[in-house]
């Protein structure tokens, strides 16, 4: 998102040099920068104590197709809680930690995804209303089931050695 207007007062904000960053939106009224803003969001696959990986259907958009566990991060949390109460209330898996692999992009929703390996304590699904359906498999099984080139895709190869 790209300021036009202060967020605090409400004037409009004008294009000023700031350091290296080029032209930044500014309000003359607060003498204060507003730099862009985008979601940060978290994109888990859970591995099962088997090595098994968990992957999710959703009962929206694209419901065709295997996806990780994701969801926007909450002001006052880590990226770590974010994954695991993501997890939590889509699959009602509780995990005994998760593991930052890589973050990418996602232009076509100006989205920054932090992409997690999350380590499953059980194996039984409560699956919520976002969700249709959830499934374990192998590695080589959830390579195939997730559409390639995307970002889950470079997600379950992340976990390959894992």
């Amino acid at each position: 998102m790209r300021f036009r207007f202060c967020p605090e007062c409400g004037s409009p904000c004008t294009e000023r040099q700031i350091g290296d960053e080029g032209l930044i939106p500014f309000c003359d009224g607060c003498s204060r920068p507003w730099f862009e803003m985008f979601s940060t969001c978290v994109l888990s696959v859970v591995i099962g104590r088997d090595g098994r990986r968990l992957l999710i259907r959703q009962s929206y958009g694209d419901t065709a197709r295997y996806v990780g566990v994701a969801g926007y991060m909450k002001c006052g949390e880590t990226a770590e809680q974010a994954a695991a109460r993501e997890i939590a209330e889509e699959t009602g898996i509780a995990v005994s930690g998760v593991r930052l692999l890589f973050s990418a992009w996602h232009a076509p929703r100006g989205q920054l995804m932090l992409c997690f390996a999350a380590f499953a304590e059980g194996e039984a699904l409560t699956l919520s209303g976002e969700v249709a359906e959830g499934k374990w498999f192998t590695q080589e099984e959830a390579e195939a089931a997730v559409r390639p080139g995307s970002i889950i895709a470079q997600l379950v190869k992340a976990l390959k050695n894992l």
